[in-house]
């Protein structure tokens, strides 16, 4: 019995610990602007003004965000798993191999933000507006970016696979050697968007506007592009795309198909 009331006790110190350590990082954090590498899970700073603030390798998991400012912020290497950061403002934050897996971001603010090799797996950016975003080499497995602009964003060699990117603007975008394979492109504008050497196996295209888009040695066995417009889309070598695949689809004269593969004019 002694031994369950000195085990007892030494657990609400050590408890209590901890909590004064993380009272003492928030703090430090709300004073200085800058705390690298602190404790700062469940975090409470949701409307705080946090721009240029330094949270470099930070654990701010499972914490209250929506409608912060992280302008210019450092994030590099930070925990922010499963955290809401819904309507957040982080333009220009680096974000670099940070974890936002699971992250709530609906209509937060990116623009020109870094998030190269970050793990984005199943983070919802709904709404979000990302345009010159950098996502190089980032895990964003099953990741929501319905309705987001994303213009001029830059996906090179990261891993989209099952992403859903139904209405998103995606003007320009840069998608090369990246994993889209079974991703949602439903009524998607990726006019000028790079897409050569891209894995888009079952990719859904339906209604998407693909005007100019570049998908040059890109494997598209089993995408569907039903209604979408692929004036002046450029399809050099192409992998595993079929006459039937474009059967509802339309183009122009400067679209370029491989083979025998036809292609209905736009009406104009």
């Amino acid at each position: 019995m002694r031994k369950l009331i000195v085990g007892a006790f030494f657990l609400v110190l050590t408890t209590a610990g901890a909590q004064a350590l993380d009272r003492a990082a928030l703090k430090k954090l709300t004073t200085t602007n800058s705390c690298s590498g602190c404790d700062l899970r469940g975090a409470k700073l949701q409307y705080q003004d946090l721009n240029d603030a330094t949270l470099k390798g930070a654990n701010l998991r499972d914490s209250f965000l929506k409608q912060i400012n992280l302008s210019n912020a450092n994030l590099e290497k930070a925990d922010l798993r499963r955290s809401d950061i819904e309507k957040a403002t982080l333009i220009s934050a680096n974000l670099d191999q940070a974890i936002l897996q699971e992250a709530d971001l609906e209509k937060a603010v990116l623009t020109n933000a870094t998030l190269k090799g970050a793990d984005l797996r199943n983070t919802d950016f709904d709404n979000a507006t990302i345009e010159g975003g950098q996502f190089l080499n980032a895990d964003i497995r099953q990741a929501n970016f319905k309705r987001a602009i994303l213009t001029n964003a830059d996906f090179t060699g990261a891993k989209l696979s099952d992403v859903n990117f139904k209405r998103a603007t995606l003007i320009g975008a840069k998608l090369s050697n990246a994993d889209l394979s079974n991703s949602n492109f439903t009524r998607a504008d990726l006019s000028g968007a790079h897409l050569d050497k891209t894995d888009l196996r079952y990719a859904n295209f339906y209604r998407a506007n693909l005007a100019e888009a570049d998908f040059s040695a890109a494997n598209l066995a089993n995408a569907t592009f039903w209604g979408a417009n692929l004036s002046g889309a450029n399809f050099t070598n192409v992998k595993g795309l079929e006459q039937g695949q474009l059967e509802a689809a339309c183009g122009d004269e400067r679209t370029k198909l491989p083979g025998r593969i036809k292609l209905a004019k736009c009406d104009p």
